[in-house]
């Protein structure tokens, strides 16, 4: 795994339920889940000597996208976080340095089953004949095409000195989410009502210097009248 030390500034955003969102500020900290957590089988796919300790956090390269509101939103409670992944990779590194633990960042890539399986294939028996942390991690930055609306963009730590024999379902890095976390957009469904007790609650109770607004996603456009 590499250091991350070469990722260009890019925009990352993450939906998220407001409960959640509020934790990150309140436990000062970011969660990073085991891939056996997540709804696809095919991210956990893979064991290896290094696999139950590997953990990784997913954001979207899109900052606009009706797929992932109504996925991530359903019930228009949701939040979306934005920073960018220099904020990100120095907040998260920052604090897994010191613990000997190892880092990978980038986007995901999106592949035909076809491909993928055949990619797998390829890590799995080169893994056989000998070991490599980077070329295991290679199978967590590779999805179907069926998740391309995702447009993910996913970061992975290695923490050697979590317990094999535990199952672990993710870790917190603690970070400083005011310096993480640049801007909050709330559901552009959410209520009015909703909208401004939310927007008091990151300002007035957390103390959040960012913009927080509504998306306008799906505010109305200017109407055009054509008259004969």
């Amino acid at each position: 795994m590499s250091n991350a030390s070469g990722i260009s500034a890019g925009r990352l955003y993450r939906i998220l339920d407001f409960s959640r969102a509020v934790q990150i500020f309140e436990n000062e900290s970011l969660y990073f889940a085991h891939p056996q957590t997540w709804d696809d089988p095919y991210e956990a796919r893979v064991e290896h000597q290094s696999s139950h300790a590997l953990f990784a956090q997913c954001w979207c390269q899109l900052g606009v996208s009706d797929a992932m509101w109504r996925i991530y939103s359903p019930n228009h409670l949701g939040v979306r976080i934005s920073t960018t992944t220099k904020k990100l990779s120095y907040a998260v590194r920052a604090t897994t340095r010191p613990l000997g633990y190892a880092w990978e960042a980038g986007p995901v890539k999106y592949l035909t089953q076809r491909d993928l399986n055949r990619r797998v294939r390829e890590i799995s028996g080169s893994l056989q004949k000998k070991f490599d942390l980077a070329t295991a991690v290679e199978i967590l930055y590779m999805k179907r095409e069926a998740f391309s609306h995702e447009s993910e963009w996913r970061a992975t730590i290695y923490c050697p000195d979590v317990d094999r024999a535990k199952v672990q379902k993710g870790v917190t890095v603690a970070v400083n989410p005011h310096e993480v976390i640049d801007s909050i957009l709330l559901d552009p469904r959410a209520p009015q009502e909703l909208v401004d007790a939310f927007t008091y609650y990151f300002k007035e109770k957390l103390k959040f210097k960012g913009r927080v607004a509504r998306s306008v996603l799906y505010k109305s456009p200017q109407r055009i009248q054509l008259v004969d």
